[in-house]
């Protein structure tokens, strides 16, 4: 099999780095965050079963080097699990930090502690610590509670102590919609920035795959692709407005965002010029245009049922924005017509 190229081993993550006087090294990575097992310089390594075979060794060190009945042993197995690989890039990289606290405060803990109901309460505590940041406290208990039931399906402990364990952050998303005053304080903005906002609120689409739309997902009548977080098909229709804001982007082959370099975004490189650009005092973020393209379809006529599949919300949610920015909106302008009569 020398010389052939082969599957690549899932999670395997190949990175190149351009060197003084223009060489090309190669690092290939056991997984992404883990240890360099090949290195090479010039053309792409070709995977080869050796490469495969440290990349495996790796993985089994790494499930190893705790001791078999302490529970850092199963926070090096998740890390090294498929389930784990699967995650969106985004995901792991904040799934490693929050691991990393769960394995300073937890890891020298013995496995059969977490069989035990009463660990419920040491990890409450736990999560407590960061009261005043409930989101940093929420993320610590999900990701222990995903920890544990990985552990509970791989048959390493029996229960899961932090199901369920409710969250301190509530927030009311119904009141995340961008309005008009939001872009007129983005009105300096570059170029780039507004037309990738621009499509993000008629689409919908999450930060991580507004970046990575190709015009080969863009049809006549919808935006069709998968998603990254969820995995799932996202069928987005193309409305004539959407489908004039398109017919203003030039070119109709590769990214359809880039940026003041005519390559593609990234997810890092758009977040922060959207965050230098924002002024003193702004009060959204990119993440609520996925609730202004709520209020904009329903303004459409669709309804709350037909939205809920297009971007994957209860309707439940969708009746809360169309309540707050919608029918409102209706009611107000039904009023100042008839007083104005």
């Amino acid at each position: 099999m020398r010389g052939r190229r082969i599957r690549i081993l899932s999670g395997l993550h190949v990175v190149s780095k351009r060197l003084a006087g223009g060489i090309v090294r190669w690092n290939v990575y056991a997984w992404r965050g883990g240890p360099c097992i090949h290195r090479q310089d010039g053309a792409r390594p070709i995977i080869t079963p050796a490469i495969l075979s440290q990349a495996m060794a790796a993985r089994a060190e790494a499930s190893n080097k705790a001791p078999a009945d302490l529970f850092a042993s199963i926070i090096a197995a998740y890390r090294a699990s498929p389930e784990f690989e699967r995650l969106a890039d985004s995901t792991r990289r904040d799934y490693h930090r929050i691991l990393d606290r769960i394995d300073d405060q937890f890891g020298a803990a013995p496995i059969a502690a977490f069989e035990d109901r009463r660990m419920r309460r040491e990890i409450i505590e736990w999560r407590d610590q960061w009261r005043s940041q409930p989101r940093t406290a929420d993320k610590a208990t999900v990701t222990i509670a995903t920890v544990l039931g990985w552990a509970v399906d791989n048959a390493l402990v029996t229960i899961n102590v932090a199901a369920g364990i409710g969250h301190l952050h509530i927030a009311d998303k119904s009141d995340q919609v961008w309005e008009e005053r939001h872009w007129t304080a983005l009105a300096d903005a570059p170029a780039q920035l507004l037309r990738a906002l621009r499509l993000a609120s008629m689409t919908g689409l999450r930060l991580g795959d507004l970046v990575r739309l190709d015009w080969s997902q863009v049809g006549d009548q919808a935006i069709i692709l998968t998603t990254r977080k969820r995995k799932g098909r996202a069928v987005i229709p193309v409305v004539p407005e959407l489908r004039a804001f398109l017919d203003t982007i030039e070119g109709r082959e590769g990214p359809v965002l880039r940026n003041s370099r005519s390559e593609a975004w990234t997810e890092s490189g758009l977040g922060t010029v959207f965050q230098r650009s924002k002024p003193k005092g702004f009060d959204r973020t990119m993440h609520d245009l996925r609730g202004t393209y709520v209020t904009w379809l329903a303004t459409k006529g669709l309804t709350d049922d037909e939205i809920a599949r297009v971007v994957g919300w209860t309707s439940q949610r969708i009746a809360g924005i169309r309540a707050r920015y919608v029918d409102e909106a209706r009611v107000i302008v039904s009023l100042v017509n008839r007083l104005s009569a």
